[in-house]
C-alpha cells in the first residue's frame, strides 16, 4: 500500500517538476531539458538496440551453420 502511494507522490512530483510553468505558476519548468535528454536517451537507445540486433543475428546464422554441419557427420 505505502508502495502505491508512494508511486502516487512520485508522479504528481513529477508532473509538477515537467509542466510547473504553465499549470501550475510555478518558476521550474523541466520540459525543454526532458526533451533533450528523450532525444539523447532515443537515438542513443535505437543505435544500441540496432548492433544488439546485428549480433544476435549473426549468433543466429553461425548456431544455424553449426547445426547443419554436425546434422551432415
Amino acid at each position: 500500500m505505502m508502495a502505491v502511494i508512494g508511486g502516487i507522490v512520485a508522479v504528481l512530483i513529477g508532473v509538477v517538476l515537467l509542466f510547473g510553468g504553465p499549470l501550475f505558476g510555478i518558476p521550474v519548468y523541466m520540459w525543454d531539458d526532458f526533451k533533450v535528454c528523450l532525444k539523447g536517451t532515443l537515438s542513443s537507445g535505437l543505435v544500441l538496440g540496432g548492433i544488439l540486433a546485428v549480433i544476435a543475428g549473426v549468433s543466429a546464422i553461425k548456431d544455424r551453420a553449426k547445426a547443419k554441419s554436425e546434422e551432415n557427420k
